[in-house]
């Protein structure tokens, strides 16, 4: 029997902290498994050490999601980098040719 192992893990690095690993419990990542570790575990994080900062989040599909991109919308108004649609307030969108390639990628 080969049965593939997954881990999905989420980290984020700001100038003063790398918050994370959080280890997604679930086998996949949805829209609603991502939303609700942003809610209940990283954006408390993220307020009480600041309330200046600019999120960015690559084009994965659960990033991408109307649920993302609405308590975005209302949780952090022009400080979001991400895909968006035009009634989204991003800081700014994330290039549509992009490599996909974020901070992680390179410190972890």
């Amino acid at each position: 029997m080969n049965v593939t192992q997954r881990v999905n893990v989420f980290c984020a690095i700001s100038s003063r902290k790398l918050y994370g690993p959080f280890f997604f419990s679930e086998r996949s990542v949805t829209s609603n498994v991502y939303l609700d570790m942003l809610e209940v575990w990283l954006m408390p994080q993220l307020d009480s050490d600041s309330t200046d900062y600019i999120f960015q989040q690559d084009g994965a599909p659960p990033h991408w999601s109307m649920e993302v991109r609405t308590f975005l919308n209302q949780h952090l108004p022009k400080h979001w980098i991400s895909r968006s649609g035009d009634a989204d307030d991003v800081f700014c969108s994330w290039p549509p040719r992009s490599l996909d390639l974020t901070p992680c990628d390179f410190f972890l």
